[in-house]
């Protein structure tokens, strides 16, 4: 299916570590890899097919699925999955969080970006001021907004076909660890609805409580220490499962007209 890897570059070195970490992985698997920079793909200069696949940052690949009609929706907290937030989340507007920050401070809320993903980093808002941050952007910017949880330690599991293949470290007391059994069920409960690869992001908060930070699709996804070839594995099994969901969607459609 896969018949070439593009992968990002800036200024001629790799994007990130995720980028070399995913051409490592490719390079074992003998794929034929070539490379890109951003302004080449905004501007056309780069051909992009259901056989190659784009691996970049999330806007960058999100862009390259657009433009085969295989973007996905966000999948930041799925229905199946709520009861393991422990915490109130909801979805909302930053009109309306500004809104709730122009009077009477009202309890400190994180917020973060909904549909535009990394439209600003995720934040803990605690008085009026902290606004400045998303101050140019638009009052119907859809967000999340949620009560604040102390995290002693956060962790991201990775699952590949509906097993966890890996495990990474990313903020926190590094020897304090999820509930195993709380996450096993967690993807378990996942399963019907998931994507084929995807990472979850588990806390331990300060009470001691194992809760779900959020899920990141498996269509760019940083690696956090998985090996190579798991990583590669992950990312083009993601992708085919995306432009083929495109395509039977589209043929759906044609034979239905």
């Amino acid at each position: 299916m896969i018949e070439r890897v593009l992968i990002q570059k800036k200024n001629g070195e790799f994007a990130t570590v995720n980028g070399w970490v995913s051409w490592a992985g490719f390079d074992r698997k003998a794929y034929p890899i070539s490379f890109f920079e951003w302004p080449q793909l905004r501007e056309g200069q780069i051909e992009v097919t259901p056989s190659t696949l784009v691996v970049g940052g999330v806007a960058t690949v999100l862009h390259a699925l657009r433009l085969l009609g295989a973007a996905p929706p966000t999948i930041d907290f799925p229905d199946s999955l709520l009861g393991y937030l422990g915490r109130r989340v909801r979805a909302t507007t930053l009109g309306e969080v500004r809104g709730l920050f122009s009077g009477d401070a009202p309890e400190p809320l994180f917020v973060k970006p909904r549909e535009v993903h990394k439209a600003f980093n995720g934040y803990v808002l605690s008085a009026f001021r902290d606004l400045i941050t998303t101050a140019s952007l638009p009052d119907e910017m859809a967000v999340w907004a949620s009560e604040t949880v102390e995290f002693v330690s956060e962790w991201r599991y990775f699952v590949w076909r509906h097993e966890i293949i890996g495990v990474g470290h990313y903020n926190g007391d590094p020897f304090t660890h999820p509930d195993t059994a709380t996450v096993r069920k967690a993807v378990e409960d996942y399963r019907v609805e998931a994507p084929v690869a995807y990472g979850i992001d588990f806390g331990v908060t300060a009470v001691g409580r194992t809760v779900l930070v959020e899920v990141n699709d498996g269509y760019s996804l940083g690696h956090v220490g998985l090996r190579p070839v798991p990583y590669a594995n992950m990312l083009e099994d993601r992708w085919v499962e995306l432009v083929t969901k495109r395509r039977l969607t589209s043929g759906n459609s044609l034979e239905n007209g």
